[in-house]
């Protein structure tokens, strides 16, 4: 009976690279506080992730890793180029492993803070917010560390709704027709341009609306008044 190690090399490297999936990896980050002197240590030691006296201890995901990395050593030894071990900062630094150029890296409700060391490396980003004032002050400065995010996927926790604005104030580290807005509720995925441009015509709508009922305010006030006369 032919077992799958007494295939060519080139078969089964083709087999391994077939296990290679977009994945959504979920990051959870442990947060500790700190005195002034223990983050200098910790500094001094390269562990740099600190906001407001907290830091990051560690980081670790609940999502699986991808199983052909425990299989044997001829698929680790493949797919490590295309896997790395990233997040390893901290205190009391882990690891998580990931493609970070086809991963979603889910953050949920983290702030943009804990990701920024590794932030310059992905490609598609996933996170929950509200849109709302502390989102804008969060996301005129912080988002901008991810430089060479290409996807971005926003949990709306308020509703696509709430992320029209008159104007698009919306700073974006990467094309609006890449970023998408879920609702919580239907899953329903939307872009910001498209969000924007059904935002438009409901507030086209409801101005048109206004002035017909305006128009049909007056008319009725006429008619009252040639009545009365």
């Amino acid at each position: 009976m032919t077992q799958f190690s007494d295939l060519p090399l080139e078969l089964r490297s083709t087999i391994w690279m077939l296990t290679i999936e977009p994945r959504t990896v979920e990051i959870h980050f442990e947060i500790g506080r700190f005195s002034v002197g223990q983050q200098r240590r910790a500094r001094r030691l390269g562990c740099c992730c600190f906001h407001n006296g907290l830091g990051v201890l560690y980081i670790s995901s609940p999502t699986p890793v991808p199983a052909a990395l425990h299989t044997c050593h001829e698929a680790r030894s493949l797919l490590a180029r295309y896997y790395h071990q990233a997040f390893a900062y901290g205190t009391e630094p882990r690891y998580v492993w990931a493609n970070l150029d086809m991963d979603i890296i889910s953050i949920g409700r983290s702030s943009f803070v804990w990701v920024e060391p590794e932030a310059p490396h992905i490609r598609r980003l996933k996170f929950a917010r509200d849109c709302d004032e502390h989102y804008f002050d969060e996301a005129t400065t912080e988002l901008g560390f991810f430089c060479n995010v290409q996807e971005i996927y926003v949990v709306c926790l308020d509703g696509p709704e709430a992320w029209y604005i008159p104007g698009d104030p919306f700073c974006w580290p990467c094309p609006r027709e890449n970023v998408w807005l879920i609702n919580t509720e239907t899953n329903e995925m939307v872009t910001v341009a498209e969000n924007h441009r059904r935002g438009e015509r409901y507030r086209e709508e409801a101005r048109r609306q206004e002035a017909e009922e305006e128009t049909l305010e007056r008319l009725e006030l006429a008619g009252a008044a040639d009545t009365g006369n």
